[in-house]
């Protein structure tokens, strides 16, 4: 098969996981997987405390840093929309999400972004993995969130509102990156504000 990164021929190894359908097959070379870093760094709540947002997120999973690779891996696949790369991480996404417990809820894109981009980027990222998930929130907000600081983002008005009825349990909240974390913070407050018991975060990269 193909890598779908750099389009090199390769052939994974069979193995007994794989036979019994336990694991998803690599869709990219192992030279091209090398080089992305998984993400050690533990996320620093300090910024929120004190505000309205405290407590809001009960926990953050980040599976790779923002190397190089991933940066140009993230360019191809967002905003030169090569969906296809939405298959690479599909296995990683799988494994932790099943040591997780909780309803999956992919943060929104904004109508109007998504008409842009064609493609909800969060979305097929969970579609790729078979993670089943619900879209309970809706961003209110079309406007770039990266280019404010993280004071106006923390003061703005809600990005996201709630569009379905949010049961008393866990959920468990996914982006593709998590940078300052305020995008995260606003969605998992809403979700708590409606009744979730517990928001747990996961991401594919942490900025």
């Amino acid at each position: 098969m193909n890598c779908l990164i750099c389009g090199s021929i390769f052939q994974s190894p069979p193995t007994w996981r794989k036979l019994f359908l336990y694991e998803i097959e690599p869709t990219a070379c192992s030279q091209c997987l090398s080089k992305f870093e998984k993400s050690t760094t533990e996320i620093d709540f300090s910024d929120f405390q004190g505000t309205h947002y405290e407590g809001s997120v009960d926990s953050v999973t980040t599976l790779y840093t923002y190397n190089e690779a991933m940066k140009s891996y993230l360019h191809q696949y967002k905003f030169l929309q090569d969906v296809a790369l939405a298959q690479i991480f599909s296995e990683e996404l799988r494994k932790v999400f099943e040591g997780k417990v909780g309803i999956v809820v992919p943060i929104p894109m904004h109508p109007e972004k998504l008409l842009q981009r064609t493609f909800a980027q969060v979305d097929e990222l969970l579609n790729c993995a078979g993670i089943p998930f619900k879209h309970l929130l809706a961003k209110k907000v079309s406007s770039e969130q990266g280019r404010k600081s993280k004071k106006e983002r923390l003061e703005a008005n809600p990005l996201f509102e709630v569009k379905s009825k949010v049961e008393s349990q866990n959920y468990l909240l996914f982006d593709d990156i998590y940078t300052t974390g305020t995008t995260i913070h606003h969605a998992a407050i809403v979700l708590k504000e409606a009744g979730a018991k517990g928001v747990d975060v996961i991401t594919l990269i942490k900025g």
